[in-house]
């Protein structure tokens, strides 16, 4: 007999997607500390940048500043809305929903494509150590996605345990 606090065998969330849903808060968790290093260091990493860039001479280089300015905002902005993203997904993993789990899948492949890019800036070595720390856990993320048992969870068939994505 249950309880209504213990989920029973059918409701329970699958070690490999509890797996999943780890290395998801652990790559927001790193893009939570990228984030914050950035704002923290953005002045000496704007003087980073400005210095290994190929300018032209006569550059103006407050102008310059300032367009690395904004971009450094845009890498911070993306991390709270990915947060919010995040725990929507993660509902959904436990829900077992195919949506959540083409999101992951999606959301892993941009993750991967952003940080690979990135090592094609001029960024200090921490940066760039931080987004090789993320490319690993997303990668990583995409090999448990594709494990034919997390496959079989969500794939396209309607499941009969679940009705619009909730318990029956």
């Amino acid at each position: 007999m249950t309880t209504p606090d213990t989920p029973d065998a059918a409701t329970a969330t699958p070690p490999l997607v509890q797996r999943m849903i780890v290395l998801m808060l652990a790559n927001l968790a790193l893009s939570a500390l990228l984030a914050g290093l950035m704002l923290v260091f953005r002045e000496q990493l704007l003087d980073y940048q400005l210095a290994h860039l190929d300018l032209p001479a006569g550059t103006d280089l407050a102008a310059a500043r300032e367009t690395l300015r904004s971009s450094v905002w845009s890498r911070v902005l993306p991390v709270a809305l990915i947060a919010l993203a995040y725990l929507v997904v993660i509902r959904g993993l436990r829900l077992g929903r195919r949506k959540a789990y083409r999101q992951v899948v999606f959301i892993s492949v941009i993750v991967l494509a952003g940080s690979g890019l990135t090592l094609l800036q001029p960024l200090p070595w921490w940066v760039r150590a931080i987004n090789v720390a993320k490319a690993l856990v997303v990668v990583a993320l995409l090999f448990l996605a594709s494990r034919p048992q997390v496959r079989d969870r969500f794939a396209a068939t309607r499941r009969p345990d679940l009705v619009d994505g909730f318990q029956s």
